[in-house]
């Protein structure tokens, strides 16, 4: 049994949003945790805002935790002008931001969402569109 591969058209989508200087849109998938539901934005939008998020804490290690996040933004966007035009669908993860999971109970959480990341070969299934946020009730 060979290595578990991605689906070639969801690669093919992320390199594609990859290469964009900003892009952001709603996407839900299907991992062996469940649903995730949330808006794919570029490898560099993601590791630039995890690194803003991580700073935010203030000390000295989280400035330089979000300096490692920041080198590695430069190097997905160094990538991207490489391929700029090109989708070679050679990516191996997934950014998402404000991303929420179905719930047993039926509803989406965490809220706020979060920034989430994860391996391409772990998606069964995807779709574009978010997961509707239900209405809170007080």
């Amino acid at each position: 049994m060979g290595a578990a591969r991605a689906d070639f058209l969801l690669q093919a989508f992320v390199d594609a949003a990859n290469q964009m200087e900003d892009f952001a849109m709603g996407v839900t998938l299907s991992v062996s945790g469940g649903i995730i539901s949330g808006d794919l934005v570029t490898a560099t939008r993601w590791m630039d805002e995890v690194a803003t998020l991580v700073e935010m804490e203030g000390s000295e290690a989280a400035y330089h935790v979000g300096n490692v996040y920041r080198e590695q933004a430069g190097l997905y966007k160094k990538r991207a002008s490489q391929n700029r035009g090109e989708v070679h669908g050679e990516v191996t993860y997934i950014h998402l931001r404000n991303s929420q999971w179905l719930m047993r109970e039926g509803h989406l959480g965490p809220e706020p969402g979060v920034h989430w990341r994860g391996l391409l070969t772990e998606v069964s299934g995807w779709a574009l569109g978010r997961l509707p946020i239900p209405v809170l009730r007080y």
